[in-house]
């Protein structure tokens, strides 16, 4: 008989250290799914157009003041923590300066990389994201010339090509519109840290959520 109870506690025991068992292992499975849950939700990637105001440091003198257009811009965003994510972008732009006797006319068309850090604040009723960052562009500058008063070529210079690295801090807004799909807006400040292109560009994306 007491054979018997022992031997029928012993399989309780067994019986209740396999479930305290397997409830842990479907609590760590669950946390799992959780956490991939919660990356495949904050993961971003899009795509963004739009313009810009900028001048160019040009080693060779003055230049105008020009409006850039950004047709071309890859987007791509994860979440760190809570409140902080990472925001990359390959771009495209292209801009057209134009000549006077004094400053450089000139096609300017880059190609870059930005990558900064976004930090999420409240603003009134929204939630916006901060960011600061880096710029790094490959930068190519034909047809640069000086006119004279009649408007006739007066001094020509030879195309250049150089490499740029700036600094950039940036607000930025989003928008749900619909199941993974939101509208952002992004105001941005970019300048150079030596010779290249100071630019304030206002651009609008469309971020997919995966």
């Amino acid at each position: 008989m007491t054979n018997s109870i022992k031997q029928s506690r012993r399989e309780q025991m067994k019986w209740m250290r396999s479930v305290i068992v397997l409830f842990a292992l479907l609590l760590s499975s669950e946390g799992m799914a959780a956490a991939i849950g919660m990356l495949e939700s904050t993961a971003r990637i899009g795509y963004a157009a739009g313009v810009s105001r900028m001048t160019i440091d040009d080693p060779d003198g003055a230049t105008k003041m020009a409006v850039e257009v950004q047709p071309f811009t890859l987007i791509h965003t994860d979440w760190l923590t809570r409140g902080l994510r990472y925001w990359v972008e390959g771009y495209r732009a292209r801009a057209t300066l134009d000549a006077s006797d004094s400053d450089i006319g000139q096609e300017v068309n880059r190609t870059g990389l930005r990558l900064a850090l976004q930090h999420n604040v409240r603003w009134g009723e929204r939630s916006v994201w901060l960011g600061v960052g880096i710029d790094a562009a490959r930068h190519r500058y034909t047809n640069r010339y000086t006119i004279d008063d009649d408007g006739f070529l007066k001094d020509p210079y030879p195309d250049r090509s150089a490499t740029a690295v700036g600094v950039s801090a940036h607000v930025m807004s989003e928008w749900a519109l619909a199941s993974h799909w939101d509208l952002s807006t992004k105001l941005e400040q970019t300048v150079p840290l030596s010779d290249g292109v100071v630019e304030t560009s206002l651009a609008v994306g469309l971020l997919y959520r995966y």
